[in-house]
């Protein structure tokens, strides 16, 4: 039996839908954790972002014209 701690790391995610412009380049660049309502406007599933889906997350948020998106490692 194995008592191995996963190394997985989570990152937090944070947005603010009020500044969101719609421009939907965050859900072209991570769709798996960027998606957009009906309206265009920015919501996430999850706050938490594994190590795996970290630099997609990151390309997606720095991509915001508006940078309503920050993820807290």
């Amino acid at each position: 039996m194995s008592n191995e701690i996963s190394s997985a790391k989570t990152h937090r995610v944070e947005i603010d839908r009020t500044k969101c412009c719609g421009y939907g380049l965050c859900a072209a660049l991570c769709p798996e954790v960027y998606k957009l309502d009906d309206d265009g406007i920015i919501f996430i599933e999850s706050d938490l972002v594994s190590d795996d889906l970290l630099e997609a997350a990151t390309e997606g948020a720095e991509a915001c014209p508006a940078e309503v998106i920050k993820i807290i490692s």
